[in-house]
């Protein structure tokens, strides 16, 4: 996006682009609370944070989206006072993933729950909050809390798309956590389930267990 020309006369007339990487320097991606790339911040010429975009968009939905940041158009604050005496579950859902890509995580998980409160435990909207609960526990590395949402979420939902998602997510957490053994069976086992789950995902999923089974041997040290 950045080699676009709208983009780069957009940065060249509009704003000031400062581009950081952060898997070296990780100091600034843990003051904004960056937890995955590509993430955006809008900063105010004091250093506040406008609002951020987290993950990669069209350069015109980008541009529009920028100059409506500073507008006060769609930001976390104008959302917020939107939501003000309202029940408007998709609006909740709104800020929720603001939240959730920013450093308030127990915000997010109050707008999630605000979600499911005000709509029916089971159906969709409250599949995408808890699947998006189970995903904050297991980016914070709370393997149990994450694991124990992936069941629940598996259970409420059989024969939905939200049970499939969270029974590959739970071989995922026993992968990060490296329980070898369990990533393998539950890997296997949403495998056998889900047979007409994406030829992609499936082949995917079969190259982790191969790869679980049969990791590459270390490399050698070098000799000094």
């Amino acid at each position: 996006m950045f080699v676009d020309p709208k983009a780069i006369d957009f940065f060249s007339n509009e704003a000031v682009l400062y581009k950081h990487n952060g898997d070296i320097d990780t100091a600034l991606a843990r003051q904004y609370c960056v937890s995955g790339f590509p993430t955006l911040v809008m900063l105010s010429p004091d250093g506040r944070e406008i609002d951020r975009v987290a993950g990669y968009m069209p350069t015109d939905e980008f541009i529009q989206t920028f100059r409506d940041y500073g507008k006060g158009i769609g930001t976390l604050a104008s959302l917020e006072a939107k939501a003000a005496g309202t029940v408007d579950r998709n609006l909740y859902l709104q800020i929720a993933e603001k939240y959730k890509y920013g450093c308030d995580k127990a915000a997010a998980a109050a707008w999630y729950g605000k979600v499911i409160a005000a709509g029916k435990p089971k159906d969709s909207l409250s599949g995408v909050s808890r699947m998006e609960i189970a995903d904050m526990f297991r980016r914070a590395k709370k393997w149990d809390s994450a694991l124990l949402a992936y069941k629940q979420v598996a259970k409420d939902f059989k024969s939905l798309q939200f049970a499939n998602d969270a029974d590959w997510y739970t071989g995922d957490v026993y992968r990060r956590m490296k329980d070898t053994v369990r990533a393998i069976a539950a890997y296997e086992t949403w495998i056998k389930k889900y047979p007409k789950a994406d030829t992609s995902d499936v082949n995917y999923t079969k190259g982790l267990v191969e790869k679980l089974k049969n990791p590459p041997a270390p490399k050698p040290e070098a000799k000094n």
